[in-house]
């Protein structure tokens, strides 16, 4: 079952809004700057990270305040429609954020709710990349049978701590000129909130996007192991599902992915090109957020349907049906179908 996307909020290193992330993408700005904060060289490490946000933030407070800045504004674009509504939250966060830093990250949107006279029960929390996929099929199924009304679902990241660059670093998957198999730290957060087509019209909230179809998958190659990345089935099989909301045999010209530059995911993406090629159409439009804002982690997906949104709101979209994917280290992937509202 489909779902009208009929609000979004987003934090990102280029926008203090969806909107404004949209358009300074849309431009080409790539974020990457040296950060106040040093690499295991002891030299400022590469990074897309929000300027305007205390440069002491780091860490899972700092994924909390923008997970609550986007959260706030997607909530503001109901105008008070959700007041009085079944509403169910869902968000994800980093697979190693532990467990009371991510609850914590969990009381900062409920608080928020509450100040928009939204009151959720506990929130639904997934991890990882593809996470946000995992978590969005069910509460979609609760939207169909009527069990809620509205859907608000995210996802928080942040690469803005010394522990986290000391780890990439660690791993080899710290990106810098002499090492570009790896991936830029970055950090971002995103929200969309998702109705039914005929709550969306009794509650007069326009959309420009249609979330159509969610799957996943799981891929045996992870950067722990040897795997061949060229295997390539978990995300083949992620697309397939997803792609089958679209109906119609509609083609997907317009892919969003989360790669970075590491060769592992790139191997896998060049070998789904073959074995999902038959889902993909004109112009075939291939976008990357991640290489030009850094590593958009838990955020990736819902940041997807972000950008998918404003550019068909806006009328700068490169076709009127998207696919996007996410990849999680621990071999799950995830795909969404998005298409363009009738106006």
């Amino acid at each position: 079952m489909g779902a009208v996307v009929v609000s979004v909020g987003a934090r990102t290193p280029v926008g203090l809004s969806a909107e404004q992330t949209a358009l300074v993408y849309r431009a080409g700005f790539a974020a990457m700057t040296s950060a106040p904060l040093a690499d295991d060289r002891g030299e400022p490490a590469i990074m897309g990270f929000l300027p305007t946000l205390d440069a002491r933030l780091t860490g899972a407070a700092r994924a909390a305040w923008l997970a609550t800045a986007a959260l706030d504004e997607a909530l503001r674009g109901l105008g008070g429609a959700g007041r009085d509504l079944a509403v169910d939250l869902c968000f994800t966060v980093d697979e190693h954020l532990p467990e009371a830093e991510a609850a914590a990250v969990g009381a900062s949107l409920q608080a928020s709710a509450r100040a928009h006279q939204m009151l959720f029960a506990a929130p639904t929390l997934s991890r990882g990349e593809a996470g946000a996929a995992a978590v969005l099929g069910p509460k979609l199924e609760a939207l169909g049978e009527r069990r809620v009304d509205l859907v608000v679902w995210g996802g928080a990241h942040s690469d803005y701590d010394p522990a986290v660059i000391a780890r990439l670093a660690r791993a080899g998957l710290l990106f810098r000129p002499d090492n570009l198999d790896a991936r830029i730290p970055g950090e971002a957060a995103a929200f969309a909130v998702l109705a039914r087509p005929e709550t969306a019209r009794r509650l007069r909230l326009a959309g420009s996007a249609e979330l159509a179809g969610v799957g996943t998958g799981t891929e045996r190659a992870r950067p722990d192991n040897d795997e061949p990345a060229w295997d390539a089935r978990g995300l083949p099989a992620a697309l397939r599902e997803a792609a089958r909301g679209l109906g119609g045999g509609r083609r997907a010209g317009w892919l969003i992915t989360d790669l970075t530059f590491e060769m592992r995911r790139i191997h896998e993406w060049e070998a789904t090109m073959l074995r999902a090629g038959a889902l993909l159409g004109e112009p075939c439009m291939v976008d990357a957020p991640a290489q030009r804002l850094g590593y958009l982690g838990a955020a990736a997906l819902p940041l997807a349907v972000v950008l998918a949104a404003e550019a068909w709101a806006g009328g700068h979209a490169p076709a009127p049906v998207a696919l996007a994917f996410a990849g999680s280290d621990g071999g799950a992937r995830g795909a969404l179908s998005l298409a363009r509202t009738q106006p």
